[in-house]
């Protein structure tokens, strides 16, 4: 009987229906997409004006499991702190983490309530980038522009230090945490290399191959790499022995991708296309 049941579980995995891909349109300047994972929809930060500006334009919208908009403006200035020109996201508990240039804000996911204002201008702050956390809920962050990765911990009253700083991480963007090792991967915009990054913040080559402005990166539930180049309109993907192939090209500035994990999308946010796309991954 037992037999019986775990191989009729086992037909129903292999006959599971594959997610279907979309598009969201008419959104404002968006620069990264993720999933909430708990529950299953989507947020998308729209910078909507210049990206080192303090305008009070940025938005989050908010989407469905099947991509349909719930809210487009779900978290704007008239929930709280004015957002500017929102980048990097990430969810640790029931708050969504966003990058506004010098500060993180952490927003709770159910209401669009501001809860916390993290301020990083003493750290020399002026382009806060991509935002990933870890398994154990400590979140990462870069500044492009100032050359450093910051480190948060949320279980430590939210202190903040910095893990790297200098010229030689060459315009840090997308970071990502790697499932296997738990580890953190940053990809950079001057040289278009891809990182490992030590718990002391040293720095290793993932891969030997140099690209152009990679922007986004992510990695799918078998440990596969993806990462994208804005100006070239590339996205690729890394195999586990370092194998690079062009999963896409010719797409619009593809930003800050993700990866739902769970539906086996890949989901990237056209900067200057202004939608948000997904890709199926098989």
């Amino acid at each position: 009987m037992n037999r019986l049941r775990a191989g009729l579980m086992l037909m129903a995995v292999l006959h599971a229906p594959m997610a279907t891909a979309f598009e969201v349109k008419e959104l404002a300047t968006p620069e990264s997409m993720i999933v909430d994972r708990r529950a299953g929809g989507y947020f998308v930060s729209n910078i909507n004006g210049a990206p080192t500006e303090k305008d009070g334009n940025g938005f989050i919208t908010k989407l469905d499991g099947d991509g349909r908009v719930v809210a487009r403006k779900f978290i704007d200035g008239a929930k709280g702190a004015p957002l500017h020109a929102p980048k990097g996201m990430a969810i640790v508990g029931d708050y969504l983490f966003v990058t506004d240039i010098d500060a993180v804000k952490g927003y709770d996911k159910a209401t669009g309530a501001l809860r916390f204002n993290l301020d990083l201008t003493r750290y020399g702050a002026v382009f806060l980038n991509d935002l990933v956390r870890d398994a154990q809920g400590n979140l990462y962050v870069t500044d492009m522009m100032s050359n450093f990765i910051a480190k948060i911990e949320p279980a430590r009253a939210y202190e903040i230090s910095i893990l790297a700083k200098g010229d030689h991480l060459g315009q840090p963007n997308g970071l990502a945490i790697d499932p296997n090792t738990n580890g953190l991967v940053m990809v950079n915009w001057v040289e278009g290399r891809v990182y490992d990054v030590s718990a002391t913040g040293a720095l290793t080559p993932r891969l030997r191959q140099q690209f152009r402005n990679l922007d986004g990166v992510d990695f799918d539930a078998a440990g596969a790499l993806y990462f994208s180049s804005l100006t070239t309109g590339t996205i690729y993907k890394a195999a586990a022995d370092g194998t690079v192939t062009a999963l896409r090209e010719g797409l619009t500035t593809p930003a800050d991708i993700g990866v739902d994990r769970e539906r086996k999308l890949l989901l990237v946010p056209s900067f200057d296309g202004n939608f948000v796309m997904t890709i199926p991954l098989e």
